[in-house]
C-alpha cells in the first residue's frame, strides 16, 4: 500500500526581481504554481520586488498573473522574508527569475551563500552563458560555428569613439545589430540598416550594460532547441509576424507576433545537428538543469549558435517547456524532474 502520508517537499519558488523582466518572471511562476504536482510538493512562494526586496506571497497565482491587459508585479506591502528564514523553510529552491540579477549569477551566489538548493545553472555557468561577448567566444573556441561579433567596452568607447566606428564599418555590413552583452529580453538592442544610425545605437545599448556587441545580421530561420539535465529536445522554429523586423520585446511578451512552430520543419540532418550543438553549448559552459540554447538556419543549410538561455520563459505556452511537450514530457512532468535534478546535485 502506497504511504498517503508521505512528507511533500518543500519548493520556494522565486519570481520578479530587479530586471526589465520582472513581470514575465511572475507570468512564469504563476504557471509554474498552477501545474506543479501538490502530490509531491508544498510550495512557499517568495516574490523579490522591483527595488530587490525579498517577501513573502500567498500561494496564489492569480497575485502574480495578468489582469486584463495589466502585467503584473510582486507587491511592495507584502511581508519581508530573510534568507534564513527561507532556508529553514524550504527544501530547495525554484527560482524562476529572468534577466539581470535571476539570470546572471547574481541569485545564484546568494542562494549558494545562504546554502539553499536550487534547480538550474550555478554561479558561474549563469553569468558566461548571460554574456553573449564570454558565450560566444567559448562556443567558436570549441568549434560551434556562432555569430560574428564585436565587443565593445564604454570605456574605450568614450575615448576612441570614432576609431570604432571606423573599424566596424571595415568590419562588418548592414544591416547589423547592436545590443548589450548582458541584458535579457532584447531590450536596448537595435537593427541599424544605415551608418548614421549606429552611434544613436551603440549609445542607447551602453545605457543597459558597459559592454556592447556589433554583430552580423544573419538571413536564416531561428531555430531553438531545450536542454534538460542530459537530453536534447525536439527542435521548434520561431516565425516573426507582423511588422516586427526581429523578435523584439512587444514580439516576445505582448502582442500575437510570434508563431512557434514544434516540431520545426526542417532536415531530421539539422535538427539532429541543432540538438548534439546544443548538449555541446550547455555542457561547455557547464550549465545544469535547463537550458534553451537559440540558432540560425541559413538557406545553404549551415547553422550558427545565436545564444543559450539558462532561465528561459517558464509559462506552459513559453518555448521551453512547448519543446518539450512535443518530446513527450507534459509540463507538470518537466517541473518535477528539474525539480528531482537540483534535489540530486545537493
Amino acid at each position: 500500500m502506497g504511504d498517503s502520508t508521505a512528507v511533500k517537499l518543500k519548493v520556494g519558488v522565486i519570481c520578479g526581481g530587479a530586471s526589465s523582466e520582472h513581470s514575465v518572471s511572475c507570468l512564469s511562476a504563476a504557471s509554474l504554481l498552477k501545474s506543479i504536482d501538490r502530490e509531491q510538493f508544498e510550495v512557499m512562494l517568495i516574490g523579490i520586488t522591483q527595488n530587490g526586496k525579498w517577501v513573502r506571497l500567498k500561494d496564489d497565482p492569480s497575485l502574480i498573473s495578468l489582469n486584463g491587459d495589466q502585467l503584473p508585479v510582486v507587491p511592495t506591502n507584502a511581508p519581508e522574508i530573510s534568507l534564513s528564514e527561507m532556508k529553514a523553510e524550504i527544501d530547495l529552491a525554484f527560482p524562476v527569475v529572468h534577466g539581470t540579477y535571476g539570470e546572471d549569477g547574481t541569485l545564484q551566489s546568494i542562494l549558494d551563500q545562504a546554502g539553499i538548493v536550487y534547480v538550474g545553472s550555478g554561479e558561474a555557468a549563469s553569468r558566461d552563458g548571460f554574456d553573449k561577448g564570454v558565450s560566444r567566444k567559448i562556443f567558436s573556441e570549441a568549434g560551434i560555428p556562432s555569430t560574428k561579433t564585436k565587443i565593445l567596452l564604454m570605456d574605450d568607447w568614450k575615448i576612441q569613439e570614432v576609431k570604432i566606428v571606423s573599424e566596424i564599418k571595415v568590419e562588418f555590413e548592414l544591416p547589423l545589430f547592436v545590443k548589450p552583452s548582458r541584458s535579457g529580453s532584447s531590450q536596448g538592442v537595435a537593427k541599424v540598416k544605415s551608418w548614421d544610425q549606429l552611434e544613436i545605437a551603440i549609445t542607447d545599448a551602453f545605457s543597459h550594460d558597459d559592454k556592447v556587441l556589433i554583430e552580423e545580421m544573419i538571413s536564416g530561420r531561428e531555430v531553438e532547441c531545450g536542454v534538460l539535465g542530459s537530453k536534447a529536445s525536439a527542435v521548434g522554429e520561431i516565425k516573426i509576424l507582423g511588422n516586427h523586423e526581429f523578435y523584439d520585446f512587444e514580439a516576445k511578451y505582448l502582442d500575437d507576433a510570434t508563431k512557434l512552430i514544434v516540431p520545426a520543419e526542417i532536415p531530421e540532418e539539422s535538427a539532429n545537428q541543432i540538438r548534439e550543438f546544443a548538449i555541446q553549448a550547455f555542457n561547455l559552459i557547464a550549465a545544469k538543469g535547463l537550458a534553451r540554447v537559440d540558432f540560425f538556419l541559413k538557406e545553404d543549410g549551415n547553422l550558427v549558435l545565436n545564444e543559450i538561455n539558462t532561465m528561459p520563459g517558464f509559462t506552459a505556452t513559453s518555448m521551453y517547456p512547448r519543446l518539450w511537450q512535443a518530446s513527450g514530457i507534459t509540463y507538470q512532468a518537466l517541473i518535477t524532474e528539474l525539480i528531482k535534478d537540483a534535489q540530486n546535485k545537493s
